[in-house]
This record gives C-alpha cells, sequence and structure tokens, in this order.
C-alpha cells in the first residue's frame, strides 16, 4: 500500500484470516480515495482505533484474542470512539447481534458490488443525513442488497 495520506478517509478492518484480509484489500484498491488499515487481533485493532480514529470500522466477530462484539465495547467507552460506525464482518451467527451498536452486519461471503455502494454511501458519497438519523445505538441489520452498479 501507498504511504499513508491522513486527507483520505480511513477504514480500520480487524480480521484475522488472512484470505478475508487479501479481499479487502482488493475491494479498497478500487477505492483508491479511502485508506485500509488493517488489524489481525482484537488488541492490534484497539491500539490503532486508540492511534488514529478511523472513520469507520470494520470488524470481525471471531478473532484471536476476543469477540468482535467485545473490542466493540471497549472501542464504544472511550470519547473520541464513541460514535464511529462499525460494520460487522462475519461468517457467524448474527442472531446475538440485535443489541449491540453495529450500524449493520455484511455476511461472509461478501458481496462485493453490494460493498463498494455502501462504502461509497458511507465515506465517499455527498454529506448526508444518515448518519445524523442512525443513532449508533440502533439494532445491527443486514445489509440490503443494493441494485447493482458499474464502476
Amino acid at each position: 500500500m501507498p504511504a499513508a495520506n491522513h486527507t483520505r478517509p480511513q477504514v480500520l478492518y480487524v480480521e484475522d484470516h488472512p484470505v478475508n484480509v487479501q479481499l479487502m484489500q482488493a475491494v479498497f484498491a478500487q477505492l483508491p480515495s479511502l485508506e485500509l488499515t488493517i488489524a489481525t487481533n482484537g488488541e492490534d485493532g484497539y491500539q490503532a482505533a486508540v492511534k488514529r480514529p478511523p472513520a469507520l470500522l470494520l470488524l470481525d466477530l471471531n478473532l484471536p484474542d476476543c469477540h468482535g462484539t467485545e473490542l466493540l465495547e471497549r472501542l464504544r467507552a472511550l470519547p473520541i470512539l464513541s460514535s464511529v460506525p462499525a460494520i460487522a464482518v462475519t461468517a457467524a451467527d448474527v442472531q446475538h447481534l440485535s443489541e449491540t451498536t453495529f450500524l449493520e452486519v455484511w455476511q461472509k461471503p461478501l458481496d462485493i458490488p453490494a460493498i463498494l455502494n455502501r462504502l461509497d454511501q458511507f465515506l465517499l458519497g455527498p454529506p448526508s443525513v444518515f448518519f445524523a438519523e442512525a443513532p449508533w445505538g440502533m439494532r445491527a441489520k443486514p445489509m440490503a442488497s443494493p441494485p447493482a452498479f458499474a464502476r
């Protein structure tokens, strides 16, 4: 990856599986105006988020040192990270996520066109009222499949 450019919105992806990391890196290669930071366990993710608060958190649930919901609770306890939107990225059962502060759930295997669309909406599109209308305490929901689009 190129040298860090702190003017680009940063997305922190906490994921321990190398293939999933490579896939997300390929997704972000299509979005050069975003910066992807990878952490491979909960503690490294926590430290990375504290060092440089991201614009968006993507958290795997089954990390080697903690559950993604535990990591999110730790991050939410810090005022600087309490309002950063977070998305669960998982192949796990998501029934237990309804009471978390995840904005939504991206199920594995990932729907790449849908993810590109959501990243556009969240971070690259014109400022919108989406985040203002969506308190982070809302119940996590599966990502709706958007219409197909060409990139």
